[in-house]
């Protein structure tokens, strides 16, 4: 008779259709966390803003700056972090003779990053980005960019993702990509 057997498979199949419904099979407890710390900022984000108060120069004198929306951040639940630029828009501020400067940045950057509690902290090498900016419509030569990891505050929700650098100088805002 073929009953026992029948019986068998179906208990087995009951706890295989019971726990894909929320057990575990040889793990206690709950799931360790990503690598990356909270999985909230684990995605592809879309710059909306960048606000940079002080990064940026001109003849040596620091200027705000906003914009690069269109910029491209991927954070992976492993802590790899890559930033894409090609085909953000630029950066703008306004000198103090009150001529525009613009500046275009290309290129990308991989770094690890750790967030949790709010806070997040970068490691990698500074990454110099291809460059191109303008004073008042005329060429700058010779400007320069790069990034550096960094650390800060970060806040997170299923739609958004701000980051603002330790001494508040720059606030990404993305959106969900």
């Amino acid at each position: 008779m073929c009953r026992p057997m029948a019986v068998r498979h179906l208990a087995i199949g009951l706890a295989l259709v019971l726990c894909a419904a929320g057990c575990s099979i040889g793990k206690p407890g709950s799931s360790a966390p990503p690598a990356i710390g909270d999985a909230c900022v684990v995605g592809t984000w879309i710059l909306t803003l960048e606000t940079n108060t002080s990064g940026y120069t001109y003849a040596g004198t620091p200027v705000a700056v906003s914009g690069l929306a269109g910029a491209q951040l991927t954070l992976t639940s492993a802590g790899d972090e890559k930033v894409k630029f090609d085909g953000s828009e630029p950066l703008v501020g306004t000198l103090a003779n009150g001529l525009r400067l613009s500046i275009t940045l290309g290129g990308s950057f991989d770094y690890k990053i750790h967030a949790a509690s709010g806070q997040y902290q970068e490691t990698g090498a500074v990454v110099k980005l291809p460059t191109t900016a303008t004073a008042g419509g005329a060429p700058v030569t010779d400007y320069h960019s790069s990034y550096s990891p960094g650390s800060g505050a970060y806040t997170c929700s299923s739609s958004g993702l701000s980051m603002t650098t330790k001494g508040g100088n720059q606030t990404d805002n993305w959106s969900k990509g």
